[in-house]
């Protein structure tokens, strides 16, 4: 408030028309008596109580519905989420689990039916008395073949997680515009859960990898060293193997094996014969006998042929292993197709 003590600007009363001491309202802008001044500023006052009373109840209401928040309806549509969620994934596992048992179980039984089968030729040959060195060394074989392939079953046993994120729909909580207070920020979207989206990212971008490649081509997923494979033919029947020269040495290939799986089932092992040297910087093919004249086997040095097969297996997915003579995978292409072919690889 503020007295007007001049004469020529007196006002009169807002509320009583009279001029006697005259005082102004800086809020209203209304003009006073002193004792309505009086009145005008208890109403201001009681005013005052009025908003901190209503501001009180607010603070009160905020406290109340903070302790409330689990009773939230999106609280419960979050924890539906995560229940439904759990469920798939468990139901996932457990469906991976038998599969794996499945496979774990097929690899026992295809390893003890060909056991038996050798132990019914070896106690026939013990009975009649009728084996010699030849008959030896292909038993010995025998069991070194499979052994081999029994390990580069169950080596080969691996998870397709490129369709992992599809089961699972994530989730968000956001907010609609509203009006804002004065003081409100600009943001009204917020994520949730994104720690456990970030688990799937890479899921993801595998998928979208996957998508994204041409149906027919093949793919080299691994390259360990030197030696890899080039070139995989399903139509001429023939694998190409290149020394890529990085060692700067030529390569023993004595043990080393080519395994290949057709639609996740081990169909072959070549094993490269015993002393085979591939030169530095050069290429071998192995193919198959019916893909390969008698005139080429004798000219072609850098040609082996897998005399145990006419025709390579195929299928939807195939995938090719080249193993050094430590059974390590030192190269492996992946084909979609049974007409695709290969011709490049990643390091």
């Amino acid at each position: 408030m503020a007295v007007n003590d001049s004469a020529m600007s007196k006002k009169v009363c807002s509320k009583c028309d009279k001029t006697a001491g005259s005082f102004s309202c800086d809020g209203c802008q209304h003009s006073f008596c002193l004792k309505h001044v009086t009145e005008h500023r208890q109403e201001l006052v009681s005013e005052i109580d009025i908003i901190e009373q209503n501001h009180d109840i607010f603070y009160q209401d905020l406290l109340n519905q903070a302790q409330k928040h689990d009773e939230h309806i999106i609280f419960n549509q979050i924890y539906q989420w995560e229940k439904e969620s759990i469920l798939r994934i468990e139901q996932t596992a457990t469906d991976a689990r038998a599969e794996l048992q499945k496979i774990l179980d097929s690899i026992i039984d295809h390893g003890t039916d060909s056991l038996n089968k050798i132990s019914s030729e070896l106690r026939r040959a013990r009975e009649l008395d009728d084996f010699f060195e030849t008959d030896l060394a292909r038993w010995n074989e025998k069991l070194k073949l499979l052994r081999t392939e029994i390990e580069s079953m169950s080596n080969n046993i691996y998870l397709i997680n490129e369709n992992a994120i599809s089961c699972i729909k994530f989730i968000e909580v956001a907010r609609k515009q509203t009006i804002k207070s004065p003081d409100a920020k600009e943001s009204s979207h917020f994520s949730w859960l994104s720690d456990v989206k970030a688990l799937f990212d890479e899921f993801s971008e595998k998928s979208s990898l996957a998508k994204s490649g041409k149906k027919n081509s093949a793919q080299v997923s691994s390259k360990k060293g030197s030696i890899k494979i080039i070139d995989v033919n399903n139509t001429d029947h023939y694998i190409d193997i290149e020394h890529d020269g990085s060692t700067k040495k030529d390569q023993n290939m004595t043990g080393w094996m080519i395994g290949r799986d057709v639609n996740k089932e081990s169909k072959f092992i070549y094993r490269f014969p015993d002393h085979f040297i591939l030169k530095c910087r050069s290429k071998v093919r192995i193919s198959s006998s019916s893909k390969t004249s008698e005139t080429t086997k004798e000219k072609d040095k850098n040609l082996l042929i897998y005399e145990d097969t006419q025709f390579w297996n195929t299928g939807s997915y195939v995938v090719t292993h080249l193993i050094d003579n430590n059974d390590e995978e030192k190269d492996s292409t992946i084909q979609t197709s049974p007409s695709s072919s290969s011709s490049s690889s990643s390091s």
